[in-house]
């Protein structure tokens, strides 16, 4: 058999390691970069259901838990972390390896023996083994101290799948939260966004008028500047709540995640429906509601687990090692008596240098538990001051509503009064066009107060740890999500809560698994 010459595997590996050093990082080209982002946005905005006509509430929330990004980011997290606990089950099973090989030189392995007390050389050089041969193994081993570790590594691994569905748990309810706020704020200006264009189109007429009124100089210049001040403050004003409806818009398109520039409107009730909603339920039962469902209090909790065990991991490492191994060989070498044989081996080992950081080790960990203790307790009061902070605070949007609906109802009257004036000529085309624009402002705080009564409730629902979805639902399409939503939404304010038990952790919910699927 030929084989290489020293020299030429010097010179090939040379040329391999010139080569590895003449690799140049090269940045992403125009092209590349517009590719990639079309390819993003085709993924983005792909597989969604089309918005046929008005969206509710309720199909805003079930958009946003199916489309959203955010959530989507949680819902794969949760699944890598599931998909993480299963392959550490199998780190408690014993090795398996296999291998096989060729082995060949350009000599022979030969050796010379000599007598050990006279010096003497005794033989010729000789060779027990053949200049090539093939070998192959089979080797079963089992670690017991790396058993032990695995066992606690899994169980770590299985409390951070729950960690990971209460981080979920809670991206979903601050989700629902930020989508219920920025759908009524939306929905205010929605409603008068027709009324915002008429009169904004007779401020600029008006102020038309005026400014060929001081050109031609047919009115006192103090009188007319004055007037023409007052409209712009007003045409000022009604931009101002243009941009408020194209502002909310964008941020509820971004929460339904769905593109900026898509048009959809929103299904809203009528005037006389926009009852304040009821909240009645015991301070005291809150309490015990959110120290039970919250995620964060369960995070914690969870977190303590995975540092407890890793106190047992420690534990265990100071123990020694016990391996036992067994295989099966084969080697080609026609020099053996036996070119097959069974092979079993015991070997005890100790880490010494785990024995001299172990003071160090434990101390770490003890810290680490104290500060998960005490990180602990201030979620604790956390929670508590946040479930009394969100109570009031929609005990307060109540009663402020129910203020403004009053003050409204007053403005209203005053701008009839002063239009029916104006008609009579009784009164100047400014005062009423301000007289309208007041009762529309008043109109638009009625809504916004309104807005606030919803956003206040929604942070009382998240202060509890309330979960939007019930465990398990039929199915997992918009229109099934909306009213699974619509049912657990109308029991809450019918006051029928779920009993202060744990929730179903751990496991995805169908729109949970049916995204991870079909993404």
């Amino acid at each position: 058999m030929n084989y290489p010459a020293p020299q030429f595997i010097a010179g090939l590996s040379g040329i391999v390691l010139l080569a590895g050093c003449a690799i140049m990082p090269e940045p992403i080209t125009q092209v590349e970069q517009k590719t990639s982002l079309d390819a993003d946005k085709q993924v983005i905005f792909a597989k969604q259901e089309p918005i046929v006509g008005p969206l509710s509430v309720y199909d805003a929330m079930a958009r946003a838990l199916k489309y959203n990004l955010n959530h989507r980011v949680k819902m794969m997290e949760h699944a890598v972390a599931d998909g993480q606990s299963d392959l550490a089950k199998y780190s408690l099973l014993p090795d398996l390896i296999a291998s096989a090989g060729y082995k060949g030189r350009d000599n022979y392995s030969a050796s010379n023996s000599r007598n050990a007390i006279t010096g003497a050389q005794q033989l010729q050089s000789s060779t027990s083994q053949d200049r090539s041969r093939k070998v192959y193994d089979f080797t079963f081993s089992w670690n017991v101290l790396d058993f032990g570790v695995s066992y606690f590594q899994a169980k770590q691994d299985a409390n951070r799948v729950l960690v990971a569905e209460e981080s979920r748990r809670k991206t979903a309810q601050l989700l629902m939260q930020d989508v219920r706020t920025a759908f009524w704020r939306m929905a205010g200006t929605q409603q008068l966004e027709g009324e915002i264009d008429n009169i904004l189109s007779s401020a600029r007429q008006a102020l038309k008028d005026a400014q060929g009124i001081e050109s031609e100089r047919l009115a006192a210049p103090l009188a007319i500047l004055q007037y023409q001040k007052d409209l712009l403050e007003i045409i000022r004003k009604l931009e101002e709540l243009s941009e408020t409806l194209r502002l909310a818009k964008t941020e509820l398109a971004s929460l339904l995640g769905v593109s900026p520039s898509q048009k959809f409107q929103l299904k809203l009730p009528e005037n006389s429906a926009l009852q304040a909603p009821e909240f009645s339920l015991a301070i005291d039962k809150m309490e015990e509601m959110a120290l039970q469902l919250r995620p964060e209090l369960r995070e914690e909790i969870y977190n303590n687990r995975i540092t407890t065990e890793e106190t047992h991991k420690a534990m265990l490492r100071l123990l020694p090692g016990i391996e036992f191994k067994t295989g099966y060989n084969h080697d080609s070498n026609s020099y053996l008596l036996n070119n097959n044989w069974l092979e079993l081996s015991g070997i005890i080992s100790q880490n010494l240098m785990e024995l001299i950081s172990a003071p160090a080790r434990f101390s770490q960990i003890d810290a680490q538990e104290k500060l998960g203790d005490t990180r602990r307790l201030s979620v604790y009061m956390a929670v508590l001051t946040q479930v009394h902070l969100s109570y009031q605070q929609f005990l307060v949007a109540n009663q402020q509503y129910k203020r403004t609906l009053e003050l409204d109802g007053i403005n209203q009257k005053i701008s009839k009064h002063i239009t029916t004036d104006a008609e009579n000529d009784a009164k100047t085309e400014l005062e009423r066009i301000r007289a309208t624009t007041n009762a529309l402002m008043s109109r638009l705080q009625t809504l916004e107060a309104y807005a606030s009564i919803q956003s206040s409730l929604g942070r009382v629902y998240v202060s509890l740890g309330l979960d939007p979805l019930p465990v398990f639902i039929e199915n997992y399409d918009i229109n099934t999500l909306a009213s699974s939503i619509e049912a657990v939404d109308k029991n809450w304010q019918a006051g029928r809560f779920p009993s202060a038990t744990k929730p179903e952790a751990g496991k995805l919910s169908a729109v949970d698994s049916s995204v991870i699927k079909k993404n």
